[in-house]
């Protein structure tokens, strides 16, 4: 299903019918000194997307070629980079984001198509799968996230091309099953309760996570500097700003296994990074 179809509803969802217990947000202090930061190659330039996996490394990708480093979060420093190919060659697009499912990878384009492959050995390139055709004109995907009780895949949309929702945060749900878009926006929340918490009226989400320990979902905003949480009702349950200093341009987020948050940023005339942020109980 494209986004034309997914975004005619007469009836939105809630935005504020019930929030859910907890907060991660107020675990962390982004605008604050962070626990770490390190930097990358200068093949990740433009890094874009960030993943933990299970062994707790980090998975980051730039933005024009399917090529992903591990990154040691212990030792600080890239190891090794692998690719997926599609039809005998390297895949090229505008990728955004990178999520993990188990031992299922995905990387998700701009345009919102979706490509499934494993990670491979070091230097190795695998194969690759297209998953989803894409979103047509209507959303511009920034984010890609592992929703595990759902078994979905979310989208996030950096900028909807619909008037009718302009300003709006909008998560898109597609199953991994299926390969079937959600007929509604998983998540759909107005301007209003996000400036109330940042002080933006406009909010461009670069990525999103939902988080191992409270279920909500943790939302970047780069041009804005930015964060986020939500409910997965919709109800924004706080915000943060980050150091414009620290962040030059914030573009990928994970969280690692003892529930640090890393945020990625583009180099933009100096050295791209990764950033970390502890926990607090």
């Amino acid at each position: 299903m494209r986004l034309a179809a997914a975004l005619v509803f007469s009836i939105a969802l809630p935005v504020a019918a019930q929030v859910d217990s907890g907060s991660a947000l107020a675990h962390y202090d982004p605008a604050g000194a962070a626990a770490w930061w390190a930097p990358l190659p200068n093949s990740l330039s433009e890094v874009s997307g960030l993943a933990t996996t299970a062994s707790g490394q980090l998975l980051a990708h730039g933005d024009e070629r399917a090529v992903i480093w591990r990154f040691d979060p212990i030792r600080r420093h890239t190891l090794a980079r692998f690719g997926l190919r599609g039809r005998g060659r390297l895949l090229r697009g505008d990728f955004e984001d990178i999520a993990l499912a188990g031992e299922r990878l995905f990387l998700v384009t701009e345009a919102g198509e979706i490509f499934e492959g494993r990670a491979a050995p070091d230097g190795a390139v695998g194969p690759a799968r297209r998953r989803s055709l894409g979103l047509g004109r209507g959303c511009s995907v920034e984010g890609l996230a592992w929703d595990a009780p759902s078994r979905s895949l979310l989208m996030l949309c950096k900028t909807a091309r619909t008037e009718r929702w302009k300003d709006h945060l909008i998560v898109l749900a597609i199953s991994i099953d299926t390969w079937r878009l959600e007929n509604r926006p998983r998540l759909l929340v107005p301007p209003a309760p996000i400036e109330r918490v940042t002080g933006h009226h406009h909010f461009h989400g670069t990525a999103l996570v939902r988080h191992p320990r409270t279920g909500t979902y943790l939302v970047l905003a780069g041009p804005e500097h930015a964060l986020i949480e939500v409910s997965a009702s919709g109800a924004v349950l706080g915000g943060a700003r980050l150091d414009h200093e620290a962040h030059r341009q914030p573009e990928g987020m994970a969280i690692g296994s003892d529930l640090t948050l890393f945020i990625s940023d583009e180099a933009r005339g100096r050295t791209a990074r990764i950033t970390a942020y502890a926990y607090r109980p």
